[in-house]
């Protein structure tokens, strides 16, 4: 997005080896909540790029939009099922790939799905770290566990902390709504 667009940008990155997923769904629904209020969103499926350049074996300019679109994002959403009581391994090699200082300024969020009640601060002592390490401003996430979600659909309260998210982060990103 060039310095004279309009509308800011906001991406999210799925970080999940497999579609559908409850954590793609997370992300997803955040950057609707953000079109809604003026934002441009984009998603990135880490799954569909190649996983040679994601490993960087090889060049790909998938992965090279992918990483210039990271950058260009006033608001960053990275999204990833709990894997050992992390994030997995697809996210962190997509996130190795990117420069220090890459999300310098950047409202950083981290959404985590898993079995397990007790990872809940999983976006704490994983995707935090992760997001500072590249200088991003890392926010309060959401983890959520499979049971608030109902035949593959998120229940209320993860809709509402959603929706909690997309203010938090607007006014942390000090872009102002366009929508009412």
């Amino acid at each position: 997005m060039s310095e004279g667009a309009s509308r800011p940008l906001a991406v999210g990155i799925s970080g999940s080896p497999r579609s559908p997923s409850r954590s793609k769904t997370l992300a997803e629904l955040l950057l609707k909540g953000l079109a809604e209020r003026g934002y441009e969103t984009s998603l990135i499926d880490l799954a569909v790029l190649p996983a040679d350049a994601l490993l960087a074996r090889a060049e790909s300019a998938h992965v090279d939009d992918a990483i210039a679109a990271a950058g260009e994002a006033r608001i960053v959403i990275a999204a990833t099922p709990t894997y050992r009581a992390l994030y997995t391994g697809l996210l962190k090699a997509f996130f190795d790939l990117m420069p220090q200082g890459h999300l310098r300024g950047k409202v950083c969020i981290g959404l985590q799905t898993g079995t397990a009640r007790e990872h809940y601060l999983s976006p704490d002592y994983g995707l935090r770290p992760l997001f500072a390490s590249l200088e991003g401003i890392p926010v309060a996430g959401i983890y959520a566990t499979d049971d608030e979600f109902v035949d593959g659909a998120p229940s209320a309260r993860v809709l509402e902390w959603v929706s909690e998210l997309v203010g938090r982060a607007i006014a942390l990103s000090g872009q102002a709504s366009t929508q009412p």
